[in-house]
């Protein structure tokens, strides 16, 4: 499999400067308002085969009429568990939210480090859903090849709806969250899919 590497940006130095350059990056990339979102469509926010309770709707009701800008850190905190019963179409359409959240998170942690450390006691909402999503678009974590398999359709599903550029925008985050290096082989396996679904969209846009 192909490693992929941060030698184009050293990923341990991000500057807040840098990271209001991607911020706007992905506000401008992603459109607010599509064909189906927002909506009120419960149905179309929820995939009904992933729950077989109450709890599924509960967890997507918060994302109802809302724009992907307006769904703040503190509601992904409260509703990380949103990634798994979401359809692939309403994934696509909140995953910009979770990447700016998670860029604006990693500026604020600069400014408290450097300027005021004893903020840092202050909650960072992003983690967990972060984690929640990349687990979906790296595949590897599952652990049934039927979840896997599952997973890397959703997931190809998600690429299908965006745009080339749109997928550099996810491949830059994606490399963002492996900063640290520390498990290469796996967000490799995450890299590869996004190039997968940039190579169909090529392909497609030369027989059209």
């Amino acid at each position: 499999m192909k490693m992929y590497t941060t030698d184009v940006i050293n990923m341990n130095h991000y500057t807040p400067e840098l990271l209001s350059d991607m911020i706007q990056e992905v506000e401008k990339g992603f459109p607010l308002k599509t064909s189906v979102f927002p909506t009120s469509n419960i149905h179309t926010i929820l995939d009904d085969t992933n729950s077989q309770d109450d709890e599924g709707e509960e967890c997507c009701q918060p994302f109802l009429n809302q724009s992907w800008i307006e769904v703040s850190a503190k509601q992904w905190s409260y509703h990380a568990e949103f990634v798994s019963f979401a359809t692939s179409s309403a994934l696509s359409y909140f995953l910009p939210s979770i990447i700016r959240h998670t860029y604006l998170e990693e500026q604020a942690s600069i400014f408290w480090h450097t300027y005021a450390e004893a903020l840092l006691t202050e909650q960072m909402y992003m983690s967990n859903v972060s984690e929640w999503i990349m687990n979906i678009l790296n595949v590897l974590d599952f652990q049934s090849p039927a979840m896997r398999c599952d997973a890397q359709k959703t997931t190809l599903a998600i690429y299908d709806s965006f745009t080339i550029h749109q997928l550099e925008l996810v491949k830059k985050w994606i490399l963002f969250q492996n900063r640290n290096q520390k498990d290469n082989q796996t967000y490799s396996h995450a890299l590869a899919l996004v190039d997968k679904a940039r190579k169909k969209h090529q392909k497609d846009n030369r027989q059209l």
